[in-house]
């Protein structure tokens, strides 16, 4: 079998990546011409990676893609995205920035290969040393603020040894047995390389503790003071593509030029990489667009500019699809339906470790859970938020992918009121009866004789504030009352995630995962922005220890299998471990889901992807190869 996987690999990496002959022609954009560059032949890698995928045409150069802005984080910084190896839609790993790899017997050592020739934006060598050096200097010493992720980490959480080979070649190595480094790689540790020459000087005195040197390094970089060396290191070796003056090796860069590169302004662009290392099937180096323009504008007025054709691409949610639907015989724009691989688009969670114990009580008492579940009338949900193109479904694996369990879908989606009320009624820590508001009191304790009240926290939109005013409605049926907590945005409602007992309840817009095994995310209990698990959650400092024998310890266990694995078949087991303990215990109230995600594209687009998986560890966009779009009127 291990010969199997290994022939398999080597024919991979043989069919996903073309060498050039010595003889081939490239041609480069005319954006290029008169700017005093190398020839294009010179700033090419000896093999490029060719992008001759069957969907792709022959594009033209130039031309401006418009963009709604997101103040720079991943809006931006996900569609040109280039790690060293990226997924398939299969699940697999496809070589990208590296040209391959090897890996021994037993899994233990992994050798990866650079392309020779390959440079950075500002012409300078990629090299093995980029590689080697931001590991051991940045992410051992955390510089970066994350750290050695978990995909470098052996299963008795040593850090993996990496060492340059020669300048195109170098090895990782593991105190046991990592069979799926190259995919947790792929998600964790995504870009594993960064411009030795930009930042060695800055990197090298924030691990000496020389602050006042370190700020000046960043600061002569990118042209931004920062308070402290850790936002220094976050911003510019996490968040780099936001800062001007970085070099990388993605298709486009941010504009240097003054006006054209403050994330946080009203507008901002990238502009093509001279050094891009990729080419179509006719030897034209990539990108075939100039420049990807961002215009921070309101969220409202985004699908009138879409409309008007002033943005050519615009993401929008089922609630909105009359409107974009209605509008698309216009020619403007097409309605491009990509997949999602969300077991959710509408769920409820309960934070486990709430500061308040007769909530928690509560929480882990799975009637309360089974009431509530059925206590909604997910029909006329779907009809009033959804417009009746979700499907009604517990939170779980949708059929069709590896984590799917026959039945976990349509667990608890019954709407039955009289049932719900009954299970609530044998709860002995809240009231049979309602008090003079319609609600259940809690029976003893602190909170005696006071409403049960959940505080659903929402990330402030419209959609979730429909969902949250519905769920008022239908638990008031059942004596349970609810209190929107609404903040005006996802970052400030993770802080209290991070908290670990801030925030009692969730409103979830849409949660899952594209593979338990690979990245268990927000399924598991090793995110520390993930209501239902609290302080379970492994990423906390201080995090809590669920009770011996509790469900919440079989979660908590499996999260940690999942990193001291040894073999597949460990890991296939602790992934399905955490997935039978979803359908079991059910710590997600599943509402609505549906697997469509829409974008309006404007009709001068060519080459867009329609029907590609959208999500995180294909970065979303990113997987449709903007850097291959191109602009015909």
């Amino acid at each position: 079998m291990k010969k199997l996987i290994s022939l398999a690999l080597a024919l991979l990496m043989v069919l996903s990546m073309i060498p050039a002959s010595a003889e081939t022609a490239y041609t480069e954009a005319p954006y290029w011409a008169g700017k005093g560059l190398p020839a294009v032949a010179e700033r090419m890698p000896v093999e490029p990676m060719v992008e001759d995928a069957d969907y792709l045409t022959i594009g033209t150069y130039g031309g401006e893609l418009k963009r709604s802005a997101d103040s720079g984080n991943w809006n931006a910084g996900k569609p040109i995205e280039e790690g060293l190896f990226r997924f398939k839609t299969d699940g697999s790993v496809e070589p990208n920035v590296a040209k391959g790899f090897d890996v021994n017997e037993d899994a233990t050592v992994y050798t990866i290969y650079l392309r020779e020739g390959m440079k950075w934006s500002d012409g300078e060598p990629f090299t093995a040393e980029d590689c080697v050096w931001f590991f051991n200097d940045v992410c051992l010493n955390k510089i970066d603020s994350k750290g050695v992720r978990n995909c470098h980490k052996d299963a008795n959480g040593n850090p993996a040894v990496v060492a340059k080979v020669d300048d195109y070649t170098f090895t990782v190595t593991f105190g046991t047995p990592k069979y799926d480094f190259i995919e947790a790689l792929t998600v964790d540790l995504k870009w594993h390389f960064a411009p030795k020459h930009v930042f060695e000087k800055m990197v090298s005195a924030a691990i000496a503790g020389d602050t006042e040197t370190a700020l000046a390094e960043a600061k002569a970089i990118c042209g931004t003071e920062f308070s402290d060396v850790g936002k220094a290191g976050k911003e510019l070796l996490y968040y780099f593509w936001n800062y001007p003056g970085v070099p990388t090796l993605n298709p486009y860069v941010l504009s240097t030029e003054e006006g054209k590169n403050n994330v946080k302004g009203q507008y901002y662009e990238y502009v093509r990489n001279p050094y891009y290392w990729k080419v179509d099937a006719a030897g034209r180096q990539l990108p075939y667009m100039d420049t990807l323009e961002y215009i921070n504008m309101d969220e409202a007025l985004v699908a009138q500019e879409v409309m008007a054709g002033n943005i050519d691409l615009g993401g929008f949610s089922i609630a909105d699809f009359p409107l974009f639907k209605s509008s698309e015989a216009n020619g403007i724009y097409s309605i491009k339906i990509n997949v999602s691989p969300s077991w959710s688009t509408a769920g409820l969670e309960f934070n486990q470790t709430y500061k308040d114990a007769q909530y928690v009580e509560l929480f882990e008492n799975i009637d309360f859970r089974h009431a509530l579940s059925i206590a909604v009338d997910r029909n006329e949900m779907n009809n009033i938020i959804a417009n009746g193109m979700a499907t009604p479904a517990q939170f779980a694996a949708p059929k069709g992918t590896s984590e799917y369990i026959e039945g976990a879908p349509e667990k608890w989606i019954e709407y039955d009121v009289a049932a719900a009320n009954a299970l609530l009624d044998g709860i002995p820590t809240i009231s049979k009866e309602l008090n003079a508001d319609g609600f259940r009191t809690f029976v003893g304790g602190d909170n005696d004789g006071k409403a049960v009240v959940l505080e659903v926290e929402t990330v402030g939109d419209d959609q979730s504030a429909q969902a949250v005013a519905l769920l008022a409605q239908y638990y008031k049926k059942v004596g349970i009352q609810v209190v929107e907590v609404a903040n005006t945005d996802n970052n400030a409602r993770n802080e209290k995630y991070y908290t670990g007992d801030q925030a009692m309840c969730a409103w979830g817009n849409g949660a899952g995962s594209f593979n338990v095994m690979l990245r268990p995310d927000n399924v598991a209990a090793n995110r520390t922005n993930t209501c239902w698990v609290g302080k379970y959650g492994l990423e906390h400092l201080d995090h809590y220890t669920p009770k011996a024998g509790s469900a919440m310890e079989g979660v908590v266990n499996a999260t940690l299998d999942l990193v001291k694995a040894s073999t597949m078949e460990e890991l296939q087991a602790a992934a399905m471990q955490i997935v039978q303990s979803h359908y079991d215990n059910t710590w997600i109230i599943g509402f609505l889901n549906d697997s469509n995600s829409f974008f309006a594209v404007n009709n001068r687009i060519h080459n867009y992807r329609e029907g590609f998986v959208v999500c995180d560890e294909l970065r979303f966009q990113g997987y449709a190869k903007p850097y291959t779009w191109f602009i015909q009127e």
